[in-house]
């Protein structure tokens, strides 16, 4: 995770050089006025838990409150600095209106005092309070403008971190009651999956409870940190799906801010081993898609194919915009793996899957589960063996980025035999499923897709058939 820790003031200045560099490049790039987003934390301490929830949360009170002014987001970067955490954003519009807009989300609530929320217009000049005729920001500590009790040093320095404790004090209530139980539902649901996920075994080829599998960097215990350190973008996931309004489509780009950073906090639990990066994109828009479904239907039961329908909304056109272009340009950057799968074999991955509505996860994931735990195997077989039936048909970019088409068939021909002989229904299938993770791990064959699909089929068979309460 991120490291919190106490800043030094050269680390203030380079902080402010940082800033000054990407809101200039933003302005240079988009010819567009820029919003600067921080959060005031008094004390040596500029960063924590609380700061970059906060930051979060204001990020989406400004896109909504842009989408309502009919203004244009091009834009937003995120910094996590010693010296604090900043979002800045490029927004087409009348940098005056965009100062109105900042400064009610800064007076909204009284905790709107630990923001600071500046705006530039598209030649550099900040759009102060004092120019738009409004009045000045108080102190943390008492009546009079803050940028006075500043400069004569009124207050003692631990009354004033004291009163900017109280003011975080009063956001987290805030986010606790306004956070449903239905987005901790949906959250413990997608981690649990992960973990689940993980767990059962034997899995062929990849890492699970007893062995690592094909993979030598990371075993069991590595994925226990990737998805404790993904925890809490579960549940940001799951609210962002839950608090958007407007076209579905414009959730893919906050739920893509949102992976971003989470992908950066699974690295540096991981110390550089991707261990989750494909299932981190498919369960977050799941959770999205699902939040979205129970938003939109209250009271209703929820429907696997309602929320399918949703991720599908969500990325719809994601495939012709970020792979069906390639075939008419030519990249100076080194491509992604899912780039070159899809220029060599015309496969789309999980973009394709999910714009299509996870027909993996519908038609195979959930039924196997299904039928293997009405059979009265245990949760752990049931896992395994929903896996080797997603395995029989998923084109697994995983195993085709690590081989090629001839290994990805011969895997689907062996899981297809498995289930032939009943999977882990029957002895005998259990019997080459133990054998093939062994035959895997020695050929480093690791189907890291069917994995991922595993955990969707699970996620959604626990909201939808397991009994879990989303009221």
């Amino acid at each position: 995770m991120y490291k919190y820790q106490k800043v030094a003031f050269q680390q203030i200045l380079e902080g402010r050089e940082q800033r000054a560099h990407v809101q200039k490049t933003l302005r240079d790039l988009y010819k567009v006025p820029v919003v600067s987003v921080t959060v005031n934390m008094p004390g040596e301490l500029k960063c924590n838990h609380e700061a970059v929830s906060l930051l979060y949360d204001t990020q989406e009170r400004i896109r909504r409150q842009l989408r309502n002014a009919g203004y244009f987001l091009w834009e937003e970067r995120v910094l996590h600095l010693p010296s604090g955490s900043t979002a800045i954003l490029a927004v087409e519009g009348r940098a005056d209106v965009i100062k109105k807009i900042t400064v009610d989300i800064e007076e909204e609530n009284n905790y709107g005092r630990l923001l600071d929320i500046d705006v530039f217009d598209a030649n550099g000049r900040q759009i102060d309070r004092s120019f738009m005729g409004l009045e000045l920001r108080k102190c943390f500590v008492c009546p009079q403008v803050a940028a006075v009790c500043v400069r004569s040093q009124a207050h003692d320095h631990h009354e004033v971190i004291a009163e900017a404790e109280k003011l975080f004090v009063e956001y987290k209530t805030r986010c606790t009651e306004k956070w449903p139980k239905t987005i901790e539902t949906i959250g413990t649901a997608a981690v649990t999956a992960m973990l689940m996920e993980a767990a059962c075994a034997p899995a062929p080829g990849l890492v699970d409870r007893f062995n690592p599998g094909c993979h030598k960097d990371m075993d069991f215990f590595t994925f226990i940190q990737s998805t404790s350190a993904l925890v809490p973008y579960m549940y940001r996931f799951a609210l962002a799906g839950w608090e958007h309004e407007g076209p579905v489509a414009d959730l893919l780009l906050i739920l893509r801010e949102i992976g971003k950073n989470a992908e950066r906090t699974m690295f540096e639990a991981t110390k550089g081993v991707n261990t989750q990066k494909g299932l981190l994109f498919l369960m977050g828009i799941l959770t999205a898609a699902t939040s979205l479904c129970v938003k939109k239907r209250p009271g209703e039961q929820l429907a696997v194919q309602l929320v399918l329908q949703e991720a599908s909304d969500i990325c719809r056109g994601l495939v012709e915009r970020e792979l069906g272009c390639l075939k008419n340009i030519h990249l100076r950057r080194k491509l992604t793996a899912g780039e070159r799968l899809y220029l060599s074999y015309g496969v789309t991955g999980i973009r394709g899957e999910i714009e299509e509505g996870l027909p993996t996860v519908m038609l195979i994931g959930i039924p196997c589960l299904r039928e293997a735990i009405n059979a009265g195997l245990s949760l752990n077989d049931a896992l395994v063996h929903a896996l080797i039936g997603i395995m029989c048909e998923t084109v697994d970019t995983t195993i085709l980025n690590r081989h090629d088409l001839a290994v990805l068939q011969s895997v689907q021909s062996d899981a297809k035999a498995i289930m032939l002989a009943g999977g882990m229904l029957t002895a005998t299938g259990k019997q080459s499923i133990k054998s093939m993770d062994e035959r895997y791990s020695r050929s480093r064959i690791s189907p890291g897709g069917s994995a991922d699909l595993l955990a969707a089929s699970y996620f959604l068979y626990s909201l939808t058939e397991a009994g879990a309460c989303l009221g």
